[in-house]
């Protein structure tokens, strides 16, 4: 598939549609001769003419009220305010009457218009060329808020706000217009509005986030994944309407959550999606949530070292996401880790192990809890359940314990620890390994099973297979 940076997306959203549709127009400063001041319309006034690419005088109040307007006299006109910094002068229009006319005509009317404009810091555009306006306007019923990250979905999630019955306003980070690249499919590419994606996976940390944030989240969960904190990312596309399933599912899997965003952090996006989840899955959560975000200055800086300060980057979410990965203040996180009621038994065995062990160890557990379901399983008075998925919860110490959702629980305490220690069967788990210190080259493994679900043979098996991967691969 071809690659477009996100600039050339839009561009190709509003010409094929403008071919598709000619009830669709263009209307705001500088969009016809020059193509606008980022060039995404650029082309567009040759091809469809003066009648359809309109340049308007410098009053935003008065290219929204046009706006409002054409879509209600049943055109499918497409703003664009230059810079988000200066759609607040068209407020007015937006949120008094766009957003409104649905509801107060009880569906009578509608007003399918979008709003596009370019937003974020990062340019070096100084106070009032800088602003991230999302809170402000995903505060408002009635409309839709959209922001790409990437090209596929602005072209995608542009062609759905042009068809789309009801007023959207249309984000795009102006970073992302030439830095982003992607595929992007040729001809009609629709996206569904109020969709999340999962564009990384992972089951440590949610980072939740959207436009030039989505770099930086990526390149943070890049560097955590070498250090063995995989996190997953969220790229909410759509900021109104949330897509909350897409959200709590994710925040279930992990049970910690990371919002990102360059906007300011009192009263942004972020404390929203915050508030959604510790009412919606409390007790899923291993610690409280964590919002990255601008500091609450008035503006972005001329100066660039101060601006690049307050924005944050890829350094400044991993070093959140280390220590959000090490607490443990949630209520899923208070159940108990260990429970004198589980009868375990123990079996220990010698292996060849090198310091640098424990991505080796894990990887070996993960296979065997295959090979052997019953010590990945959980057991109750009504049976034995085996689970089909096997996560592996790593207790390395007081500094970082295990998160508790796992299905089989590895200990390791590192060089400092005993050369042999009896792990204890958690709660929901049927066995634990415990890793003893390394001694010339050499390591005791240690089991503990809930021997009303593992049998001291299979215990055996399961020991000897870990073993014999370990050495296989040494």
């Amino acid at each position: 598939m071809r690659e477009l940076t996100l600039l050339e997306a839009v561009r190709e959203a509003l010409a094929e549609e403008m071919e598709r549709d000619p009830r669709v127009v263009l209307l705001g400063e500088d969009v016809g001769r020059l193509g606008g001041v980022f060039r995404a319309t650029e082309g567009l006034l040759d091809r469809f003419g003066s009648d359809r690419v309109v340049d308007t005088p410098m009053a935003e109040l008065s290219i929204a009220g046009m706006a409002v307007g054409l879509a209600m006299r049943g055109l499918r006109p497409v703003a664009e305010i230059q810079f988000a910094d200066f759609i607040h002068a068209a407020a007015d229009h937006l949120i008094g009457e766009a957003a409104r006319i649905r509801y107060r005509t009880a569906s009578d009317w509608s007003c399918p218009m979008v709003l596009r404009t370019a937003y974020g810091g990062g340019f070096r555009g100084g106070p009032y060329h800088s602003q991230s306006v999302e809170a402000y306007y995903a505060h408002v019923p009635g409309l839709k808020v959209v922001a790409p990250s990437l090209p596929a979905d602005a072209k995608g999630l542009l062609t759905a706000a042009i068809r789309d019955p009801d007023p959207v306003i249309f984000l795009e980070h102006k970073l992302t217009y030439r830095k982003v690249r992607g595929p992007v499919p040729e001809g009609e590419h629709l996206e569904e509005i109020g969709q999340a994606r999962v564009v990384r996976e992972g089951d440590a940390v949610t980072l939740v986030t959207w436009g030039m944030m989505l770099q930086e989240s990526l390149a943070a969960a890049r560097q955590l994944a070498e250090e063995g904190i995989e996190c997953e990312v969220l790229d909410l596309r759509t900021l109104l309407p949330l897509d909350r399933p897409a959200l709590l599912a994710s925040v279930r899997r992990t049970g910690r959550l990371c919002v990102v965003h360059e906007d300011t952090l009192t009263m942004g996006l972020g404390a929203e999606i915050a508030a959604l989840v510790c009412e919606s899955v409390f007790d899923e959560l291993l610690a409280p949530p964590l919002r990255v975000a601008m500091a609450d200055v008035a503006g972005i800086p001329v100066s660039a070292p101060m601006e690049d300060a307050l924005i944050p980057n890829a350094e400044r979410i991993a070093a959140g996401v280390r220590e959000l990965a090490r607490r443990r203040g949630g209520r899923r996180a208070a159940s108990a880790a260990y429970d004198a009621g589980i009868p375990a038994a123990s079996s220990v065995v010698s292996v060849a192990l090198p310091e640098d062990h424990l991505r080796s160890v894990v990887a070996a557990v993960a296979e065997a809890c295959r090979a052997h379901p019953a010590c990945n399983a959980s057991f109750s008075w009504d049976g034995v359940h085996c689970h089909e998925a096997v996560r592996v919860d790593l207790d390395l110490g007081p500094l970082s314990p295990p998160r508790g959702d796992g299905t089989f629980t590895v200990v390791d305490y590192g060089s400092g620890s005993s050369l042999l220690g009896l792990p204890a069967v958690r709660p929901g788990q049927t066995a634990a390994l415990r890793v003893g210190a390394v001694h010339q080259g050499q390591a005791m493994l240690a089991l503990s099973v809930d021997h009303r679900a593992v049998d001291g043979a299979e215990a055996g098996r399961f020991l000897a297979f870990v073993k014999r991967r370990l050495e296989e691969n040494a």
